[in-house]
């Protein structure tokens, strides 16, 4: 019986309380060959030794205050494959103090089954990791960072995203974009929202992006928009 995406989205977060050291816990979840990997580690069938050492290393069960997931984004392609990739935060408590540890995953399901998981470190409360899972109109799931965005297009009711090595075309709206992305970004045309950091120079009527893309600024906005982007 195919999995409705509620009960995707619970089996994937269910999976985490391998940071609780609870792996027996999630055997019925997953194929008897599946594939692990965490960082750099890998392992297939049961959760080996190995791999759960290492994913207790860095934080330990008893130190979890309590686990975030951030985002989750589900893609079901051909048959019964299903695949969920997002990002997931835990909280560490030290001495009273909390630090945050951000995870990027992938977690592909067969027959209801999880098949393969893949957790990867990506950043702590002294560099917040931020992420935004879009899919593009192929059906590509992508997991993005700030850093690579530069800045995002209105295409009719599609958006564009220019990113630093790659371009994906999504049918998110502008709006639901608008709403998605932090304070980093500011839209500074009815079409564009560009990522201020990754502003090169700014004109009269425009801004230059790093890759040497212009992007218009209405001439009534100029100066609010020129303060916001904290440009001189």
């Amino acid at each position: 019986m195919e999995r409705t995406n509620p009960e995707i989205i619970n089996a994937a977060e269910h999976l985490f309380i391998i940071h609780m050291g609870q792996n027996k816990k999630i055997r019925n979840l997953y194929t008897q060959n599946i594939l692990w990997k965490y960082n750099h580690d890998c392992g297939q069938g049961i959760l080996n030794d190995k791999i759960l050492i290492n994913v207790n290393a860095l934080i330990k069960p008893s130190e979890i205050k309590r686990i975030k997931y951030i985002s989750h984004m589900i893609n079901r392609q051909f048959g019964n494959y299903i695949m969920v990739t997002g990002v997931y935060c835990i909280y560490k408590s030290i001495d009273k103090n909390t630090k945050e540890y951000y995870f990027d995953y992938t977690i592909n399901f067969v027959g209801g089954l999880v098949c393969y998981v893949n957790i990867s470190l990506i950043g702590n409360n002294n560099t917040p990791a931020k992420i935004y899972s879009i899919t593009s109109v192929k059906v590509a799931v992508y997991n993005l960072e700030e850093e690579e965005i530069l800045y995002v297009e209105a295409m009719g009711g599609h958006t564009i995203w220019h990113c630093t090595a790659k371009t994906i075309e999504t049918v998110v709206s502008m709006k639901d974009v608008e709403e998605k992305l932090s304070d980093r970004f500011i839209k500074i045309h009815r079409s564009y929202i560009v990522n201020r950091v990754k502003v090169k120079e700014i004109k009269r009527c425009s801004t230059v992006m790093e890759n040497g893309d212009e992007i218009p600024i209405p001439y009534k906005k100029f100066v609010s928009i020129r303060a916001m982007l904290r440009i001189n």
